[in-house]
């Protein structure tokens, strides 16, 4: 890559890093991300979860050592125990099963991970209650009240949400509370400033973690976005459409296809140039985004062809969107008359559709329709036509 594109391509990314109102929320709860995002963000924290697992396996046993120096039989070989217990946990995670399926299977892998050594940090202040608290036993024991700290601070390396790094967060402040309660350190005038310290340093480990999040959900923009129009490109509209397909068929839920081709395009490249071509390609993008919800899906199938993916909306809701687009437009062609498409039609369960390429040959197949019937109109199941 030059260097003139390589600088080219880090201005982009910056500009698509600054916060807007709607990537915060993305950033705080992230229920909307796209399917590119979240396969990506699963894979990372995957990826994550078994490298910190596997650090973890080698260091845990390791500390041993020092325990047997510091502390009598009665209190190392219960901690040798845990040890040993938390380096098999952590093995298991490192070495499971890369593939991952659901959210749910990642969260509960770094929920585990996080657990063991907040658990670990209880039931060693049990057993070390009566341990002086002087000489070399004294600094280890000051080690292990930082344990909270460390897995705290350990949320930064991953990609979270605001509102995942504070979940994940709030049961190491109860563990680090309960251990407070066993030792009778506890008292809220006491403890106020270590209370701070631990609540300042979940803070910069949720900034970190939105950082690399907001990072992240660029470089997937990048990579997925048709560069003119700002759409989907068609693979990423085929991993989404595949997606939103499964999920589908499996909650037997509906699932509406819009195929969208723009009338007469050729004629507009013809006689006005490609440059106006693209202009109109970018307002029609921007005019079919202006008609959809936030969760619908819009991917430049190629050349003047959008595929509109309408999740969770049987024949009457793509029926309302094609009567939303009929009242907002679709734009202007160079020489001031209105922009028309010819749309087919294309919905899961009217249509007993069994793979989505099904479905989006059905949608194809009803635009040619509209087409063929006059154009500037929308061919539904059963073969219903819409005036656009």
């Amino acid at each position: 890559m030059s260097l003139t594109s390589r600088f080219s391509l880090d201005t982009q990314l910056f500009a698509s890093l600054r916060f807007d109102r709607a990537r915060v929320v993305d950033l705080l709860v992230g229920w909307w991300h796209s399917a590119q995002v979240r396969r990506q963000r699963r894979a990372l924290l995957v990826s994550r979860v078994q490298l910190m697992a596997v650090v973890f396996a080698v260091l845990v046993p390791l500390w041993i050592v020092p325990d047997v120096i510091a502390f009598p039989a009665a209190q190392w070989l219960p901690l040798a125990g845990m040890r040993l217990a938390s380096s098999v946990v952590f093995l298991l995670l490192a070495y499971s099963h890369a593939r991952v399926h659901s959210g749910w299977e990642v969260s509960l892998r770094l929920g585990v991970l996080l657990t063991v050594p907040t658990v670990f940090h209880v039931l060693a202040c049990s057993v070390l209650l009566d341990v002086p608290r002087s000489g070399f036993a004294g600094v280890l024991l000051q080690i292990y009240a930082l344990l909270p700290f460390v897995v705290v601070a350990g949320l930064a390396v991953f990609p979270l949400t605001g509102l995942e790094t504070l979940l994940y967060a709030l049961p190491i402040f109860a563990a680090f509370r309960q251990a407070a309660l066993i030792t009778g350190e506890f008292s809220l005038p006491a403890n106020i400033g270590t209370l701070w310290l631990l609540l300042l340093v979940t803070g910069v480990a949720m900034v970190s973690g939105m950082s690399q999040l907001q990072y992240m959900i660029a470089l997937v923009r990048q990579a997925s976005a048709d560069a003119l129009t700002g759409a989907l490109n068609r693979h990423a509209g085929v991993e989404t459409l595949e997606l939103l397909f499964r999920v589908s068929a499996s909650h037997n839920t509906p699932l509406a296809l819009m195929f969208v081709d723009l009338d007469h395009f050729k004629q507009i490249n013809d006689g006005w140039g490609h440059e106006a071509g693209d202009a109109v390609l970018r307002g029609m993008a921007a005019a079919l985004r202006g008609s959809l919800r936030r969760g619908d899906v819009l991917v430049r199938w190629g050349g003047e062809e959008f595929l509109v993916i309408l999740n969770h909306t049987d024949v009457s809701g793509a029926r309302l969107v094609v009567n939303r687009l009929r009242h907002a437009g679709l734009g202007q062609r160079p020489d001031g008359s209105a922009l028309t498409a010819s749309i087919g039609v294309a919905e899961r369960l009217a249509d007993s559709a069994q793979d989505w390429p099904e479905l989006v040959d059905l949608a194809d197949q009803r635009m040619y329709a509209a087409k063929e019937a006059g154009r500037d109109r929308a061919v539904l199941p059963q073969h219903t036509a819409v005036p656009c």
